[in-house]
């Protein structure tokens, strides 16, 4: 179920979605977009195919309102709306994905973006000395934007790993989470959907998050450049404690 404590008129929004990946890269992703546009906590997705969580706001210090699993973030003057999924899923994510697919046809989404990531070692021989970053895009995203990202010098995903379902192939990503199901689902559902992602290693992935971030702002030009040429970026306060706590003096 998807409950707004906001109602807003999300005609023509881009909804962007991170898929729970190798290194979490989409959500740190995620954290960096509602930390840098200031987004807006506007709802959440209340389902029983993530692990329940509740915390305290990772953005706002201060704030008195507690964050879940799926979290729903706004921001009107760039017209996107954000979801964050902070937890795993443990079920079938079908009725997740019927109720995703509902609300952007009732709310008129004009498109989905997926953020995921990949295992660095999946690369192919001939992708090891090109951008690590690449993109699967529905046919109605790609009639209209594929020049653009030509221009961009944007790299198609060729996927080697390919499974068959009742003769009909399967792209994979390993290690991507359930971006491809969603985006078959979606695409399935003639909704324009795009899948952005980054081969990475397990470990300090914010320089992963940073280079997705980048990658999406070449489309959507979301962030602003600041003086030295770079995007504004904004780290969120919870991230101070990404890695936990400083170790104690007392243990040396």
């Amino acid at each position: 179920m998807i409950k707004l404590s906001k109602i807003l008129n999300l005609e023509d929004f881009t909804l962007i979605v991170p898929s729970v990946a190798v290194g979490n890269v989409a959500q740190l992703t995620v954290d960096l977009l509602v930390a840098s546009l200031n987004l807006q906590r506007i709802g959440q997705i209340i389902t029983s195919a993530f692990i329940p969580i509740v915390g305290l706001d990772p953005y706002i210090e201060t704030s008195e309102y507690l964050s879940t699993a799926v979290d729903i973030y706004a921001g009107v003057e760039n017209k996107i709306l954000v979801i964050q999924i902070r937890s795993p899923f443990i079920k079938s994510l079908n009725s997740f994905y019927h109720n995703l697919s509902q609300f952007i046809t009732t709310n008129k989404i004009s498109k989905v973006v997926i953020l995921t990531s990949s295992y660095a070692y999946e690369k192919t021989d001939t992708e090891l000395n090109v951008t690590e970053l690449r993109y699967i895009a529905s046919a109605n995203i790609l009639s209209d934007n594929k020049q653009v990202f030509d221009n961009l010098k944007w790299l198609q995903y060729e996927s080697k790993h390919i499974s068959y379902s009742n003769n009909k192939q399967i792209t994979q990503i390993p290690g991507g989470g359930f971006a491809i199901n969603l985006f078959d689902f979606l695409t399935n559902n003639n909704i324009p959907c795009i899948i952005l992602f980054k081969f990475c290693s397990e470990g300090d992935n914010i320089p992963d998050a940073l280079n997705l971030i980048n990658y999406l702002n070449q489309w959507m030009n979301l962030i602003q450049i600041n003086s030295i040429g770079s995007l504004a970026i904004k780290y969120p306060p919870s991230w101070k404690y990404l890695f936990g706590n400083v170790p104690s003096s007392e243990i040396y």
